[in-house]
């Protein structure tokens, strides 16, 4: 007795290369989306930000173009050692290593001095804070890559491109006429 095409189970079906890319690259824009979704709960209940550095002040740690994951952070828990971001009055925020915390007019807030990594000096001025952004973890290059994923050709074309696989992902299969068996 031989089995139809019919009888076959869905296992025994042979996949096409095509269809098994189909659903890797699916598979993956799932992936990468879920990721964008948690890291987008993070930004709104954790308060997580990227920085991206600018000059080379804190290299060779996090050099010009690096970027840095960071958290809104208590002046009280603040130590000595820790890279931190402050936001100044009239200025872009500077991100810098804290080299002094002293107690300053209230009991939240602290005046800290800072320094970059490659400068010889402490910053001009201290910074009295009540609350900064802790870098938890930073690397070099990723605000370049950032600040090119965030250009309107690149995002223009990144649309283009998911649009293109969700398109591709969800056109129905093309079937092939089944044959008679006798």
């Amino acid at each position: 007795m031989t089995q139809t095409n019919d009888a076959r189970s869905a296992a025994d079906t042979p996949v096409s290369a095509a269809e098994r890319s189909k659903d890797i690259l699916l598979w993956v824009a799932g992936v990468v989306g879920v990721a964008a979704l948690l890291f987008f709960a993070a930004t709104q209940l954790l308060g997580l930000t990227v920085i991206t550095l600018r000059t080379g002040s804190m290299a060779p740690s996090l050099p010009q173009g690096a970027a840095a994951l960071s958290l809104p952070a208590a002046a009280s828990e603040l130590r000595v050692g820790d890279i931190v971001t402050v936001e100044r009055d009239g200025e872009l925020p500077i991100t810098h290593r804290i080299v002094s915390i002293e107690a300053a007019d209230t009991p939240e807030r602290r005046t800290i001095v800072m320094q970059g990594d490659a400068n010889r000096t402490p910053d001009r001025e201290p910074y009295v804070v009540d609350e900064v952004k802790r870098v938890l973890w930073g690397a070099p290059q990723l605000g370049t890559v950032i600040a090119t994923l965030q250009t309107p050709a690149v995002l223009g074309t990144l649309t283009l491109l998911i649009a293109g696989l969700i398109v591709w992902g969800l056109w129905p299969a093309s079937s092939k006429p089944e044959e008679e068996s006798e």
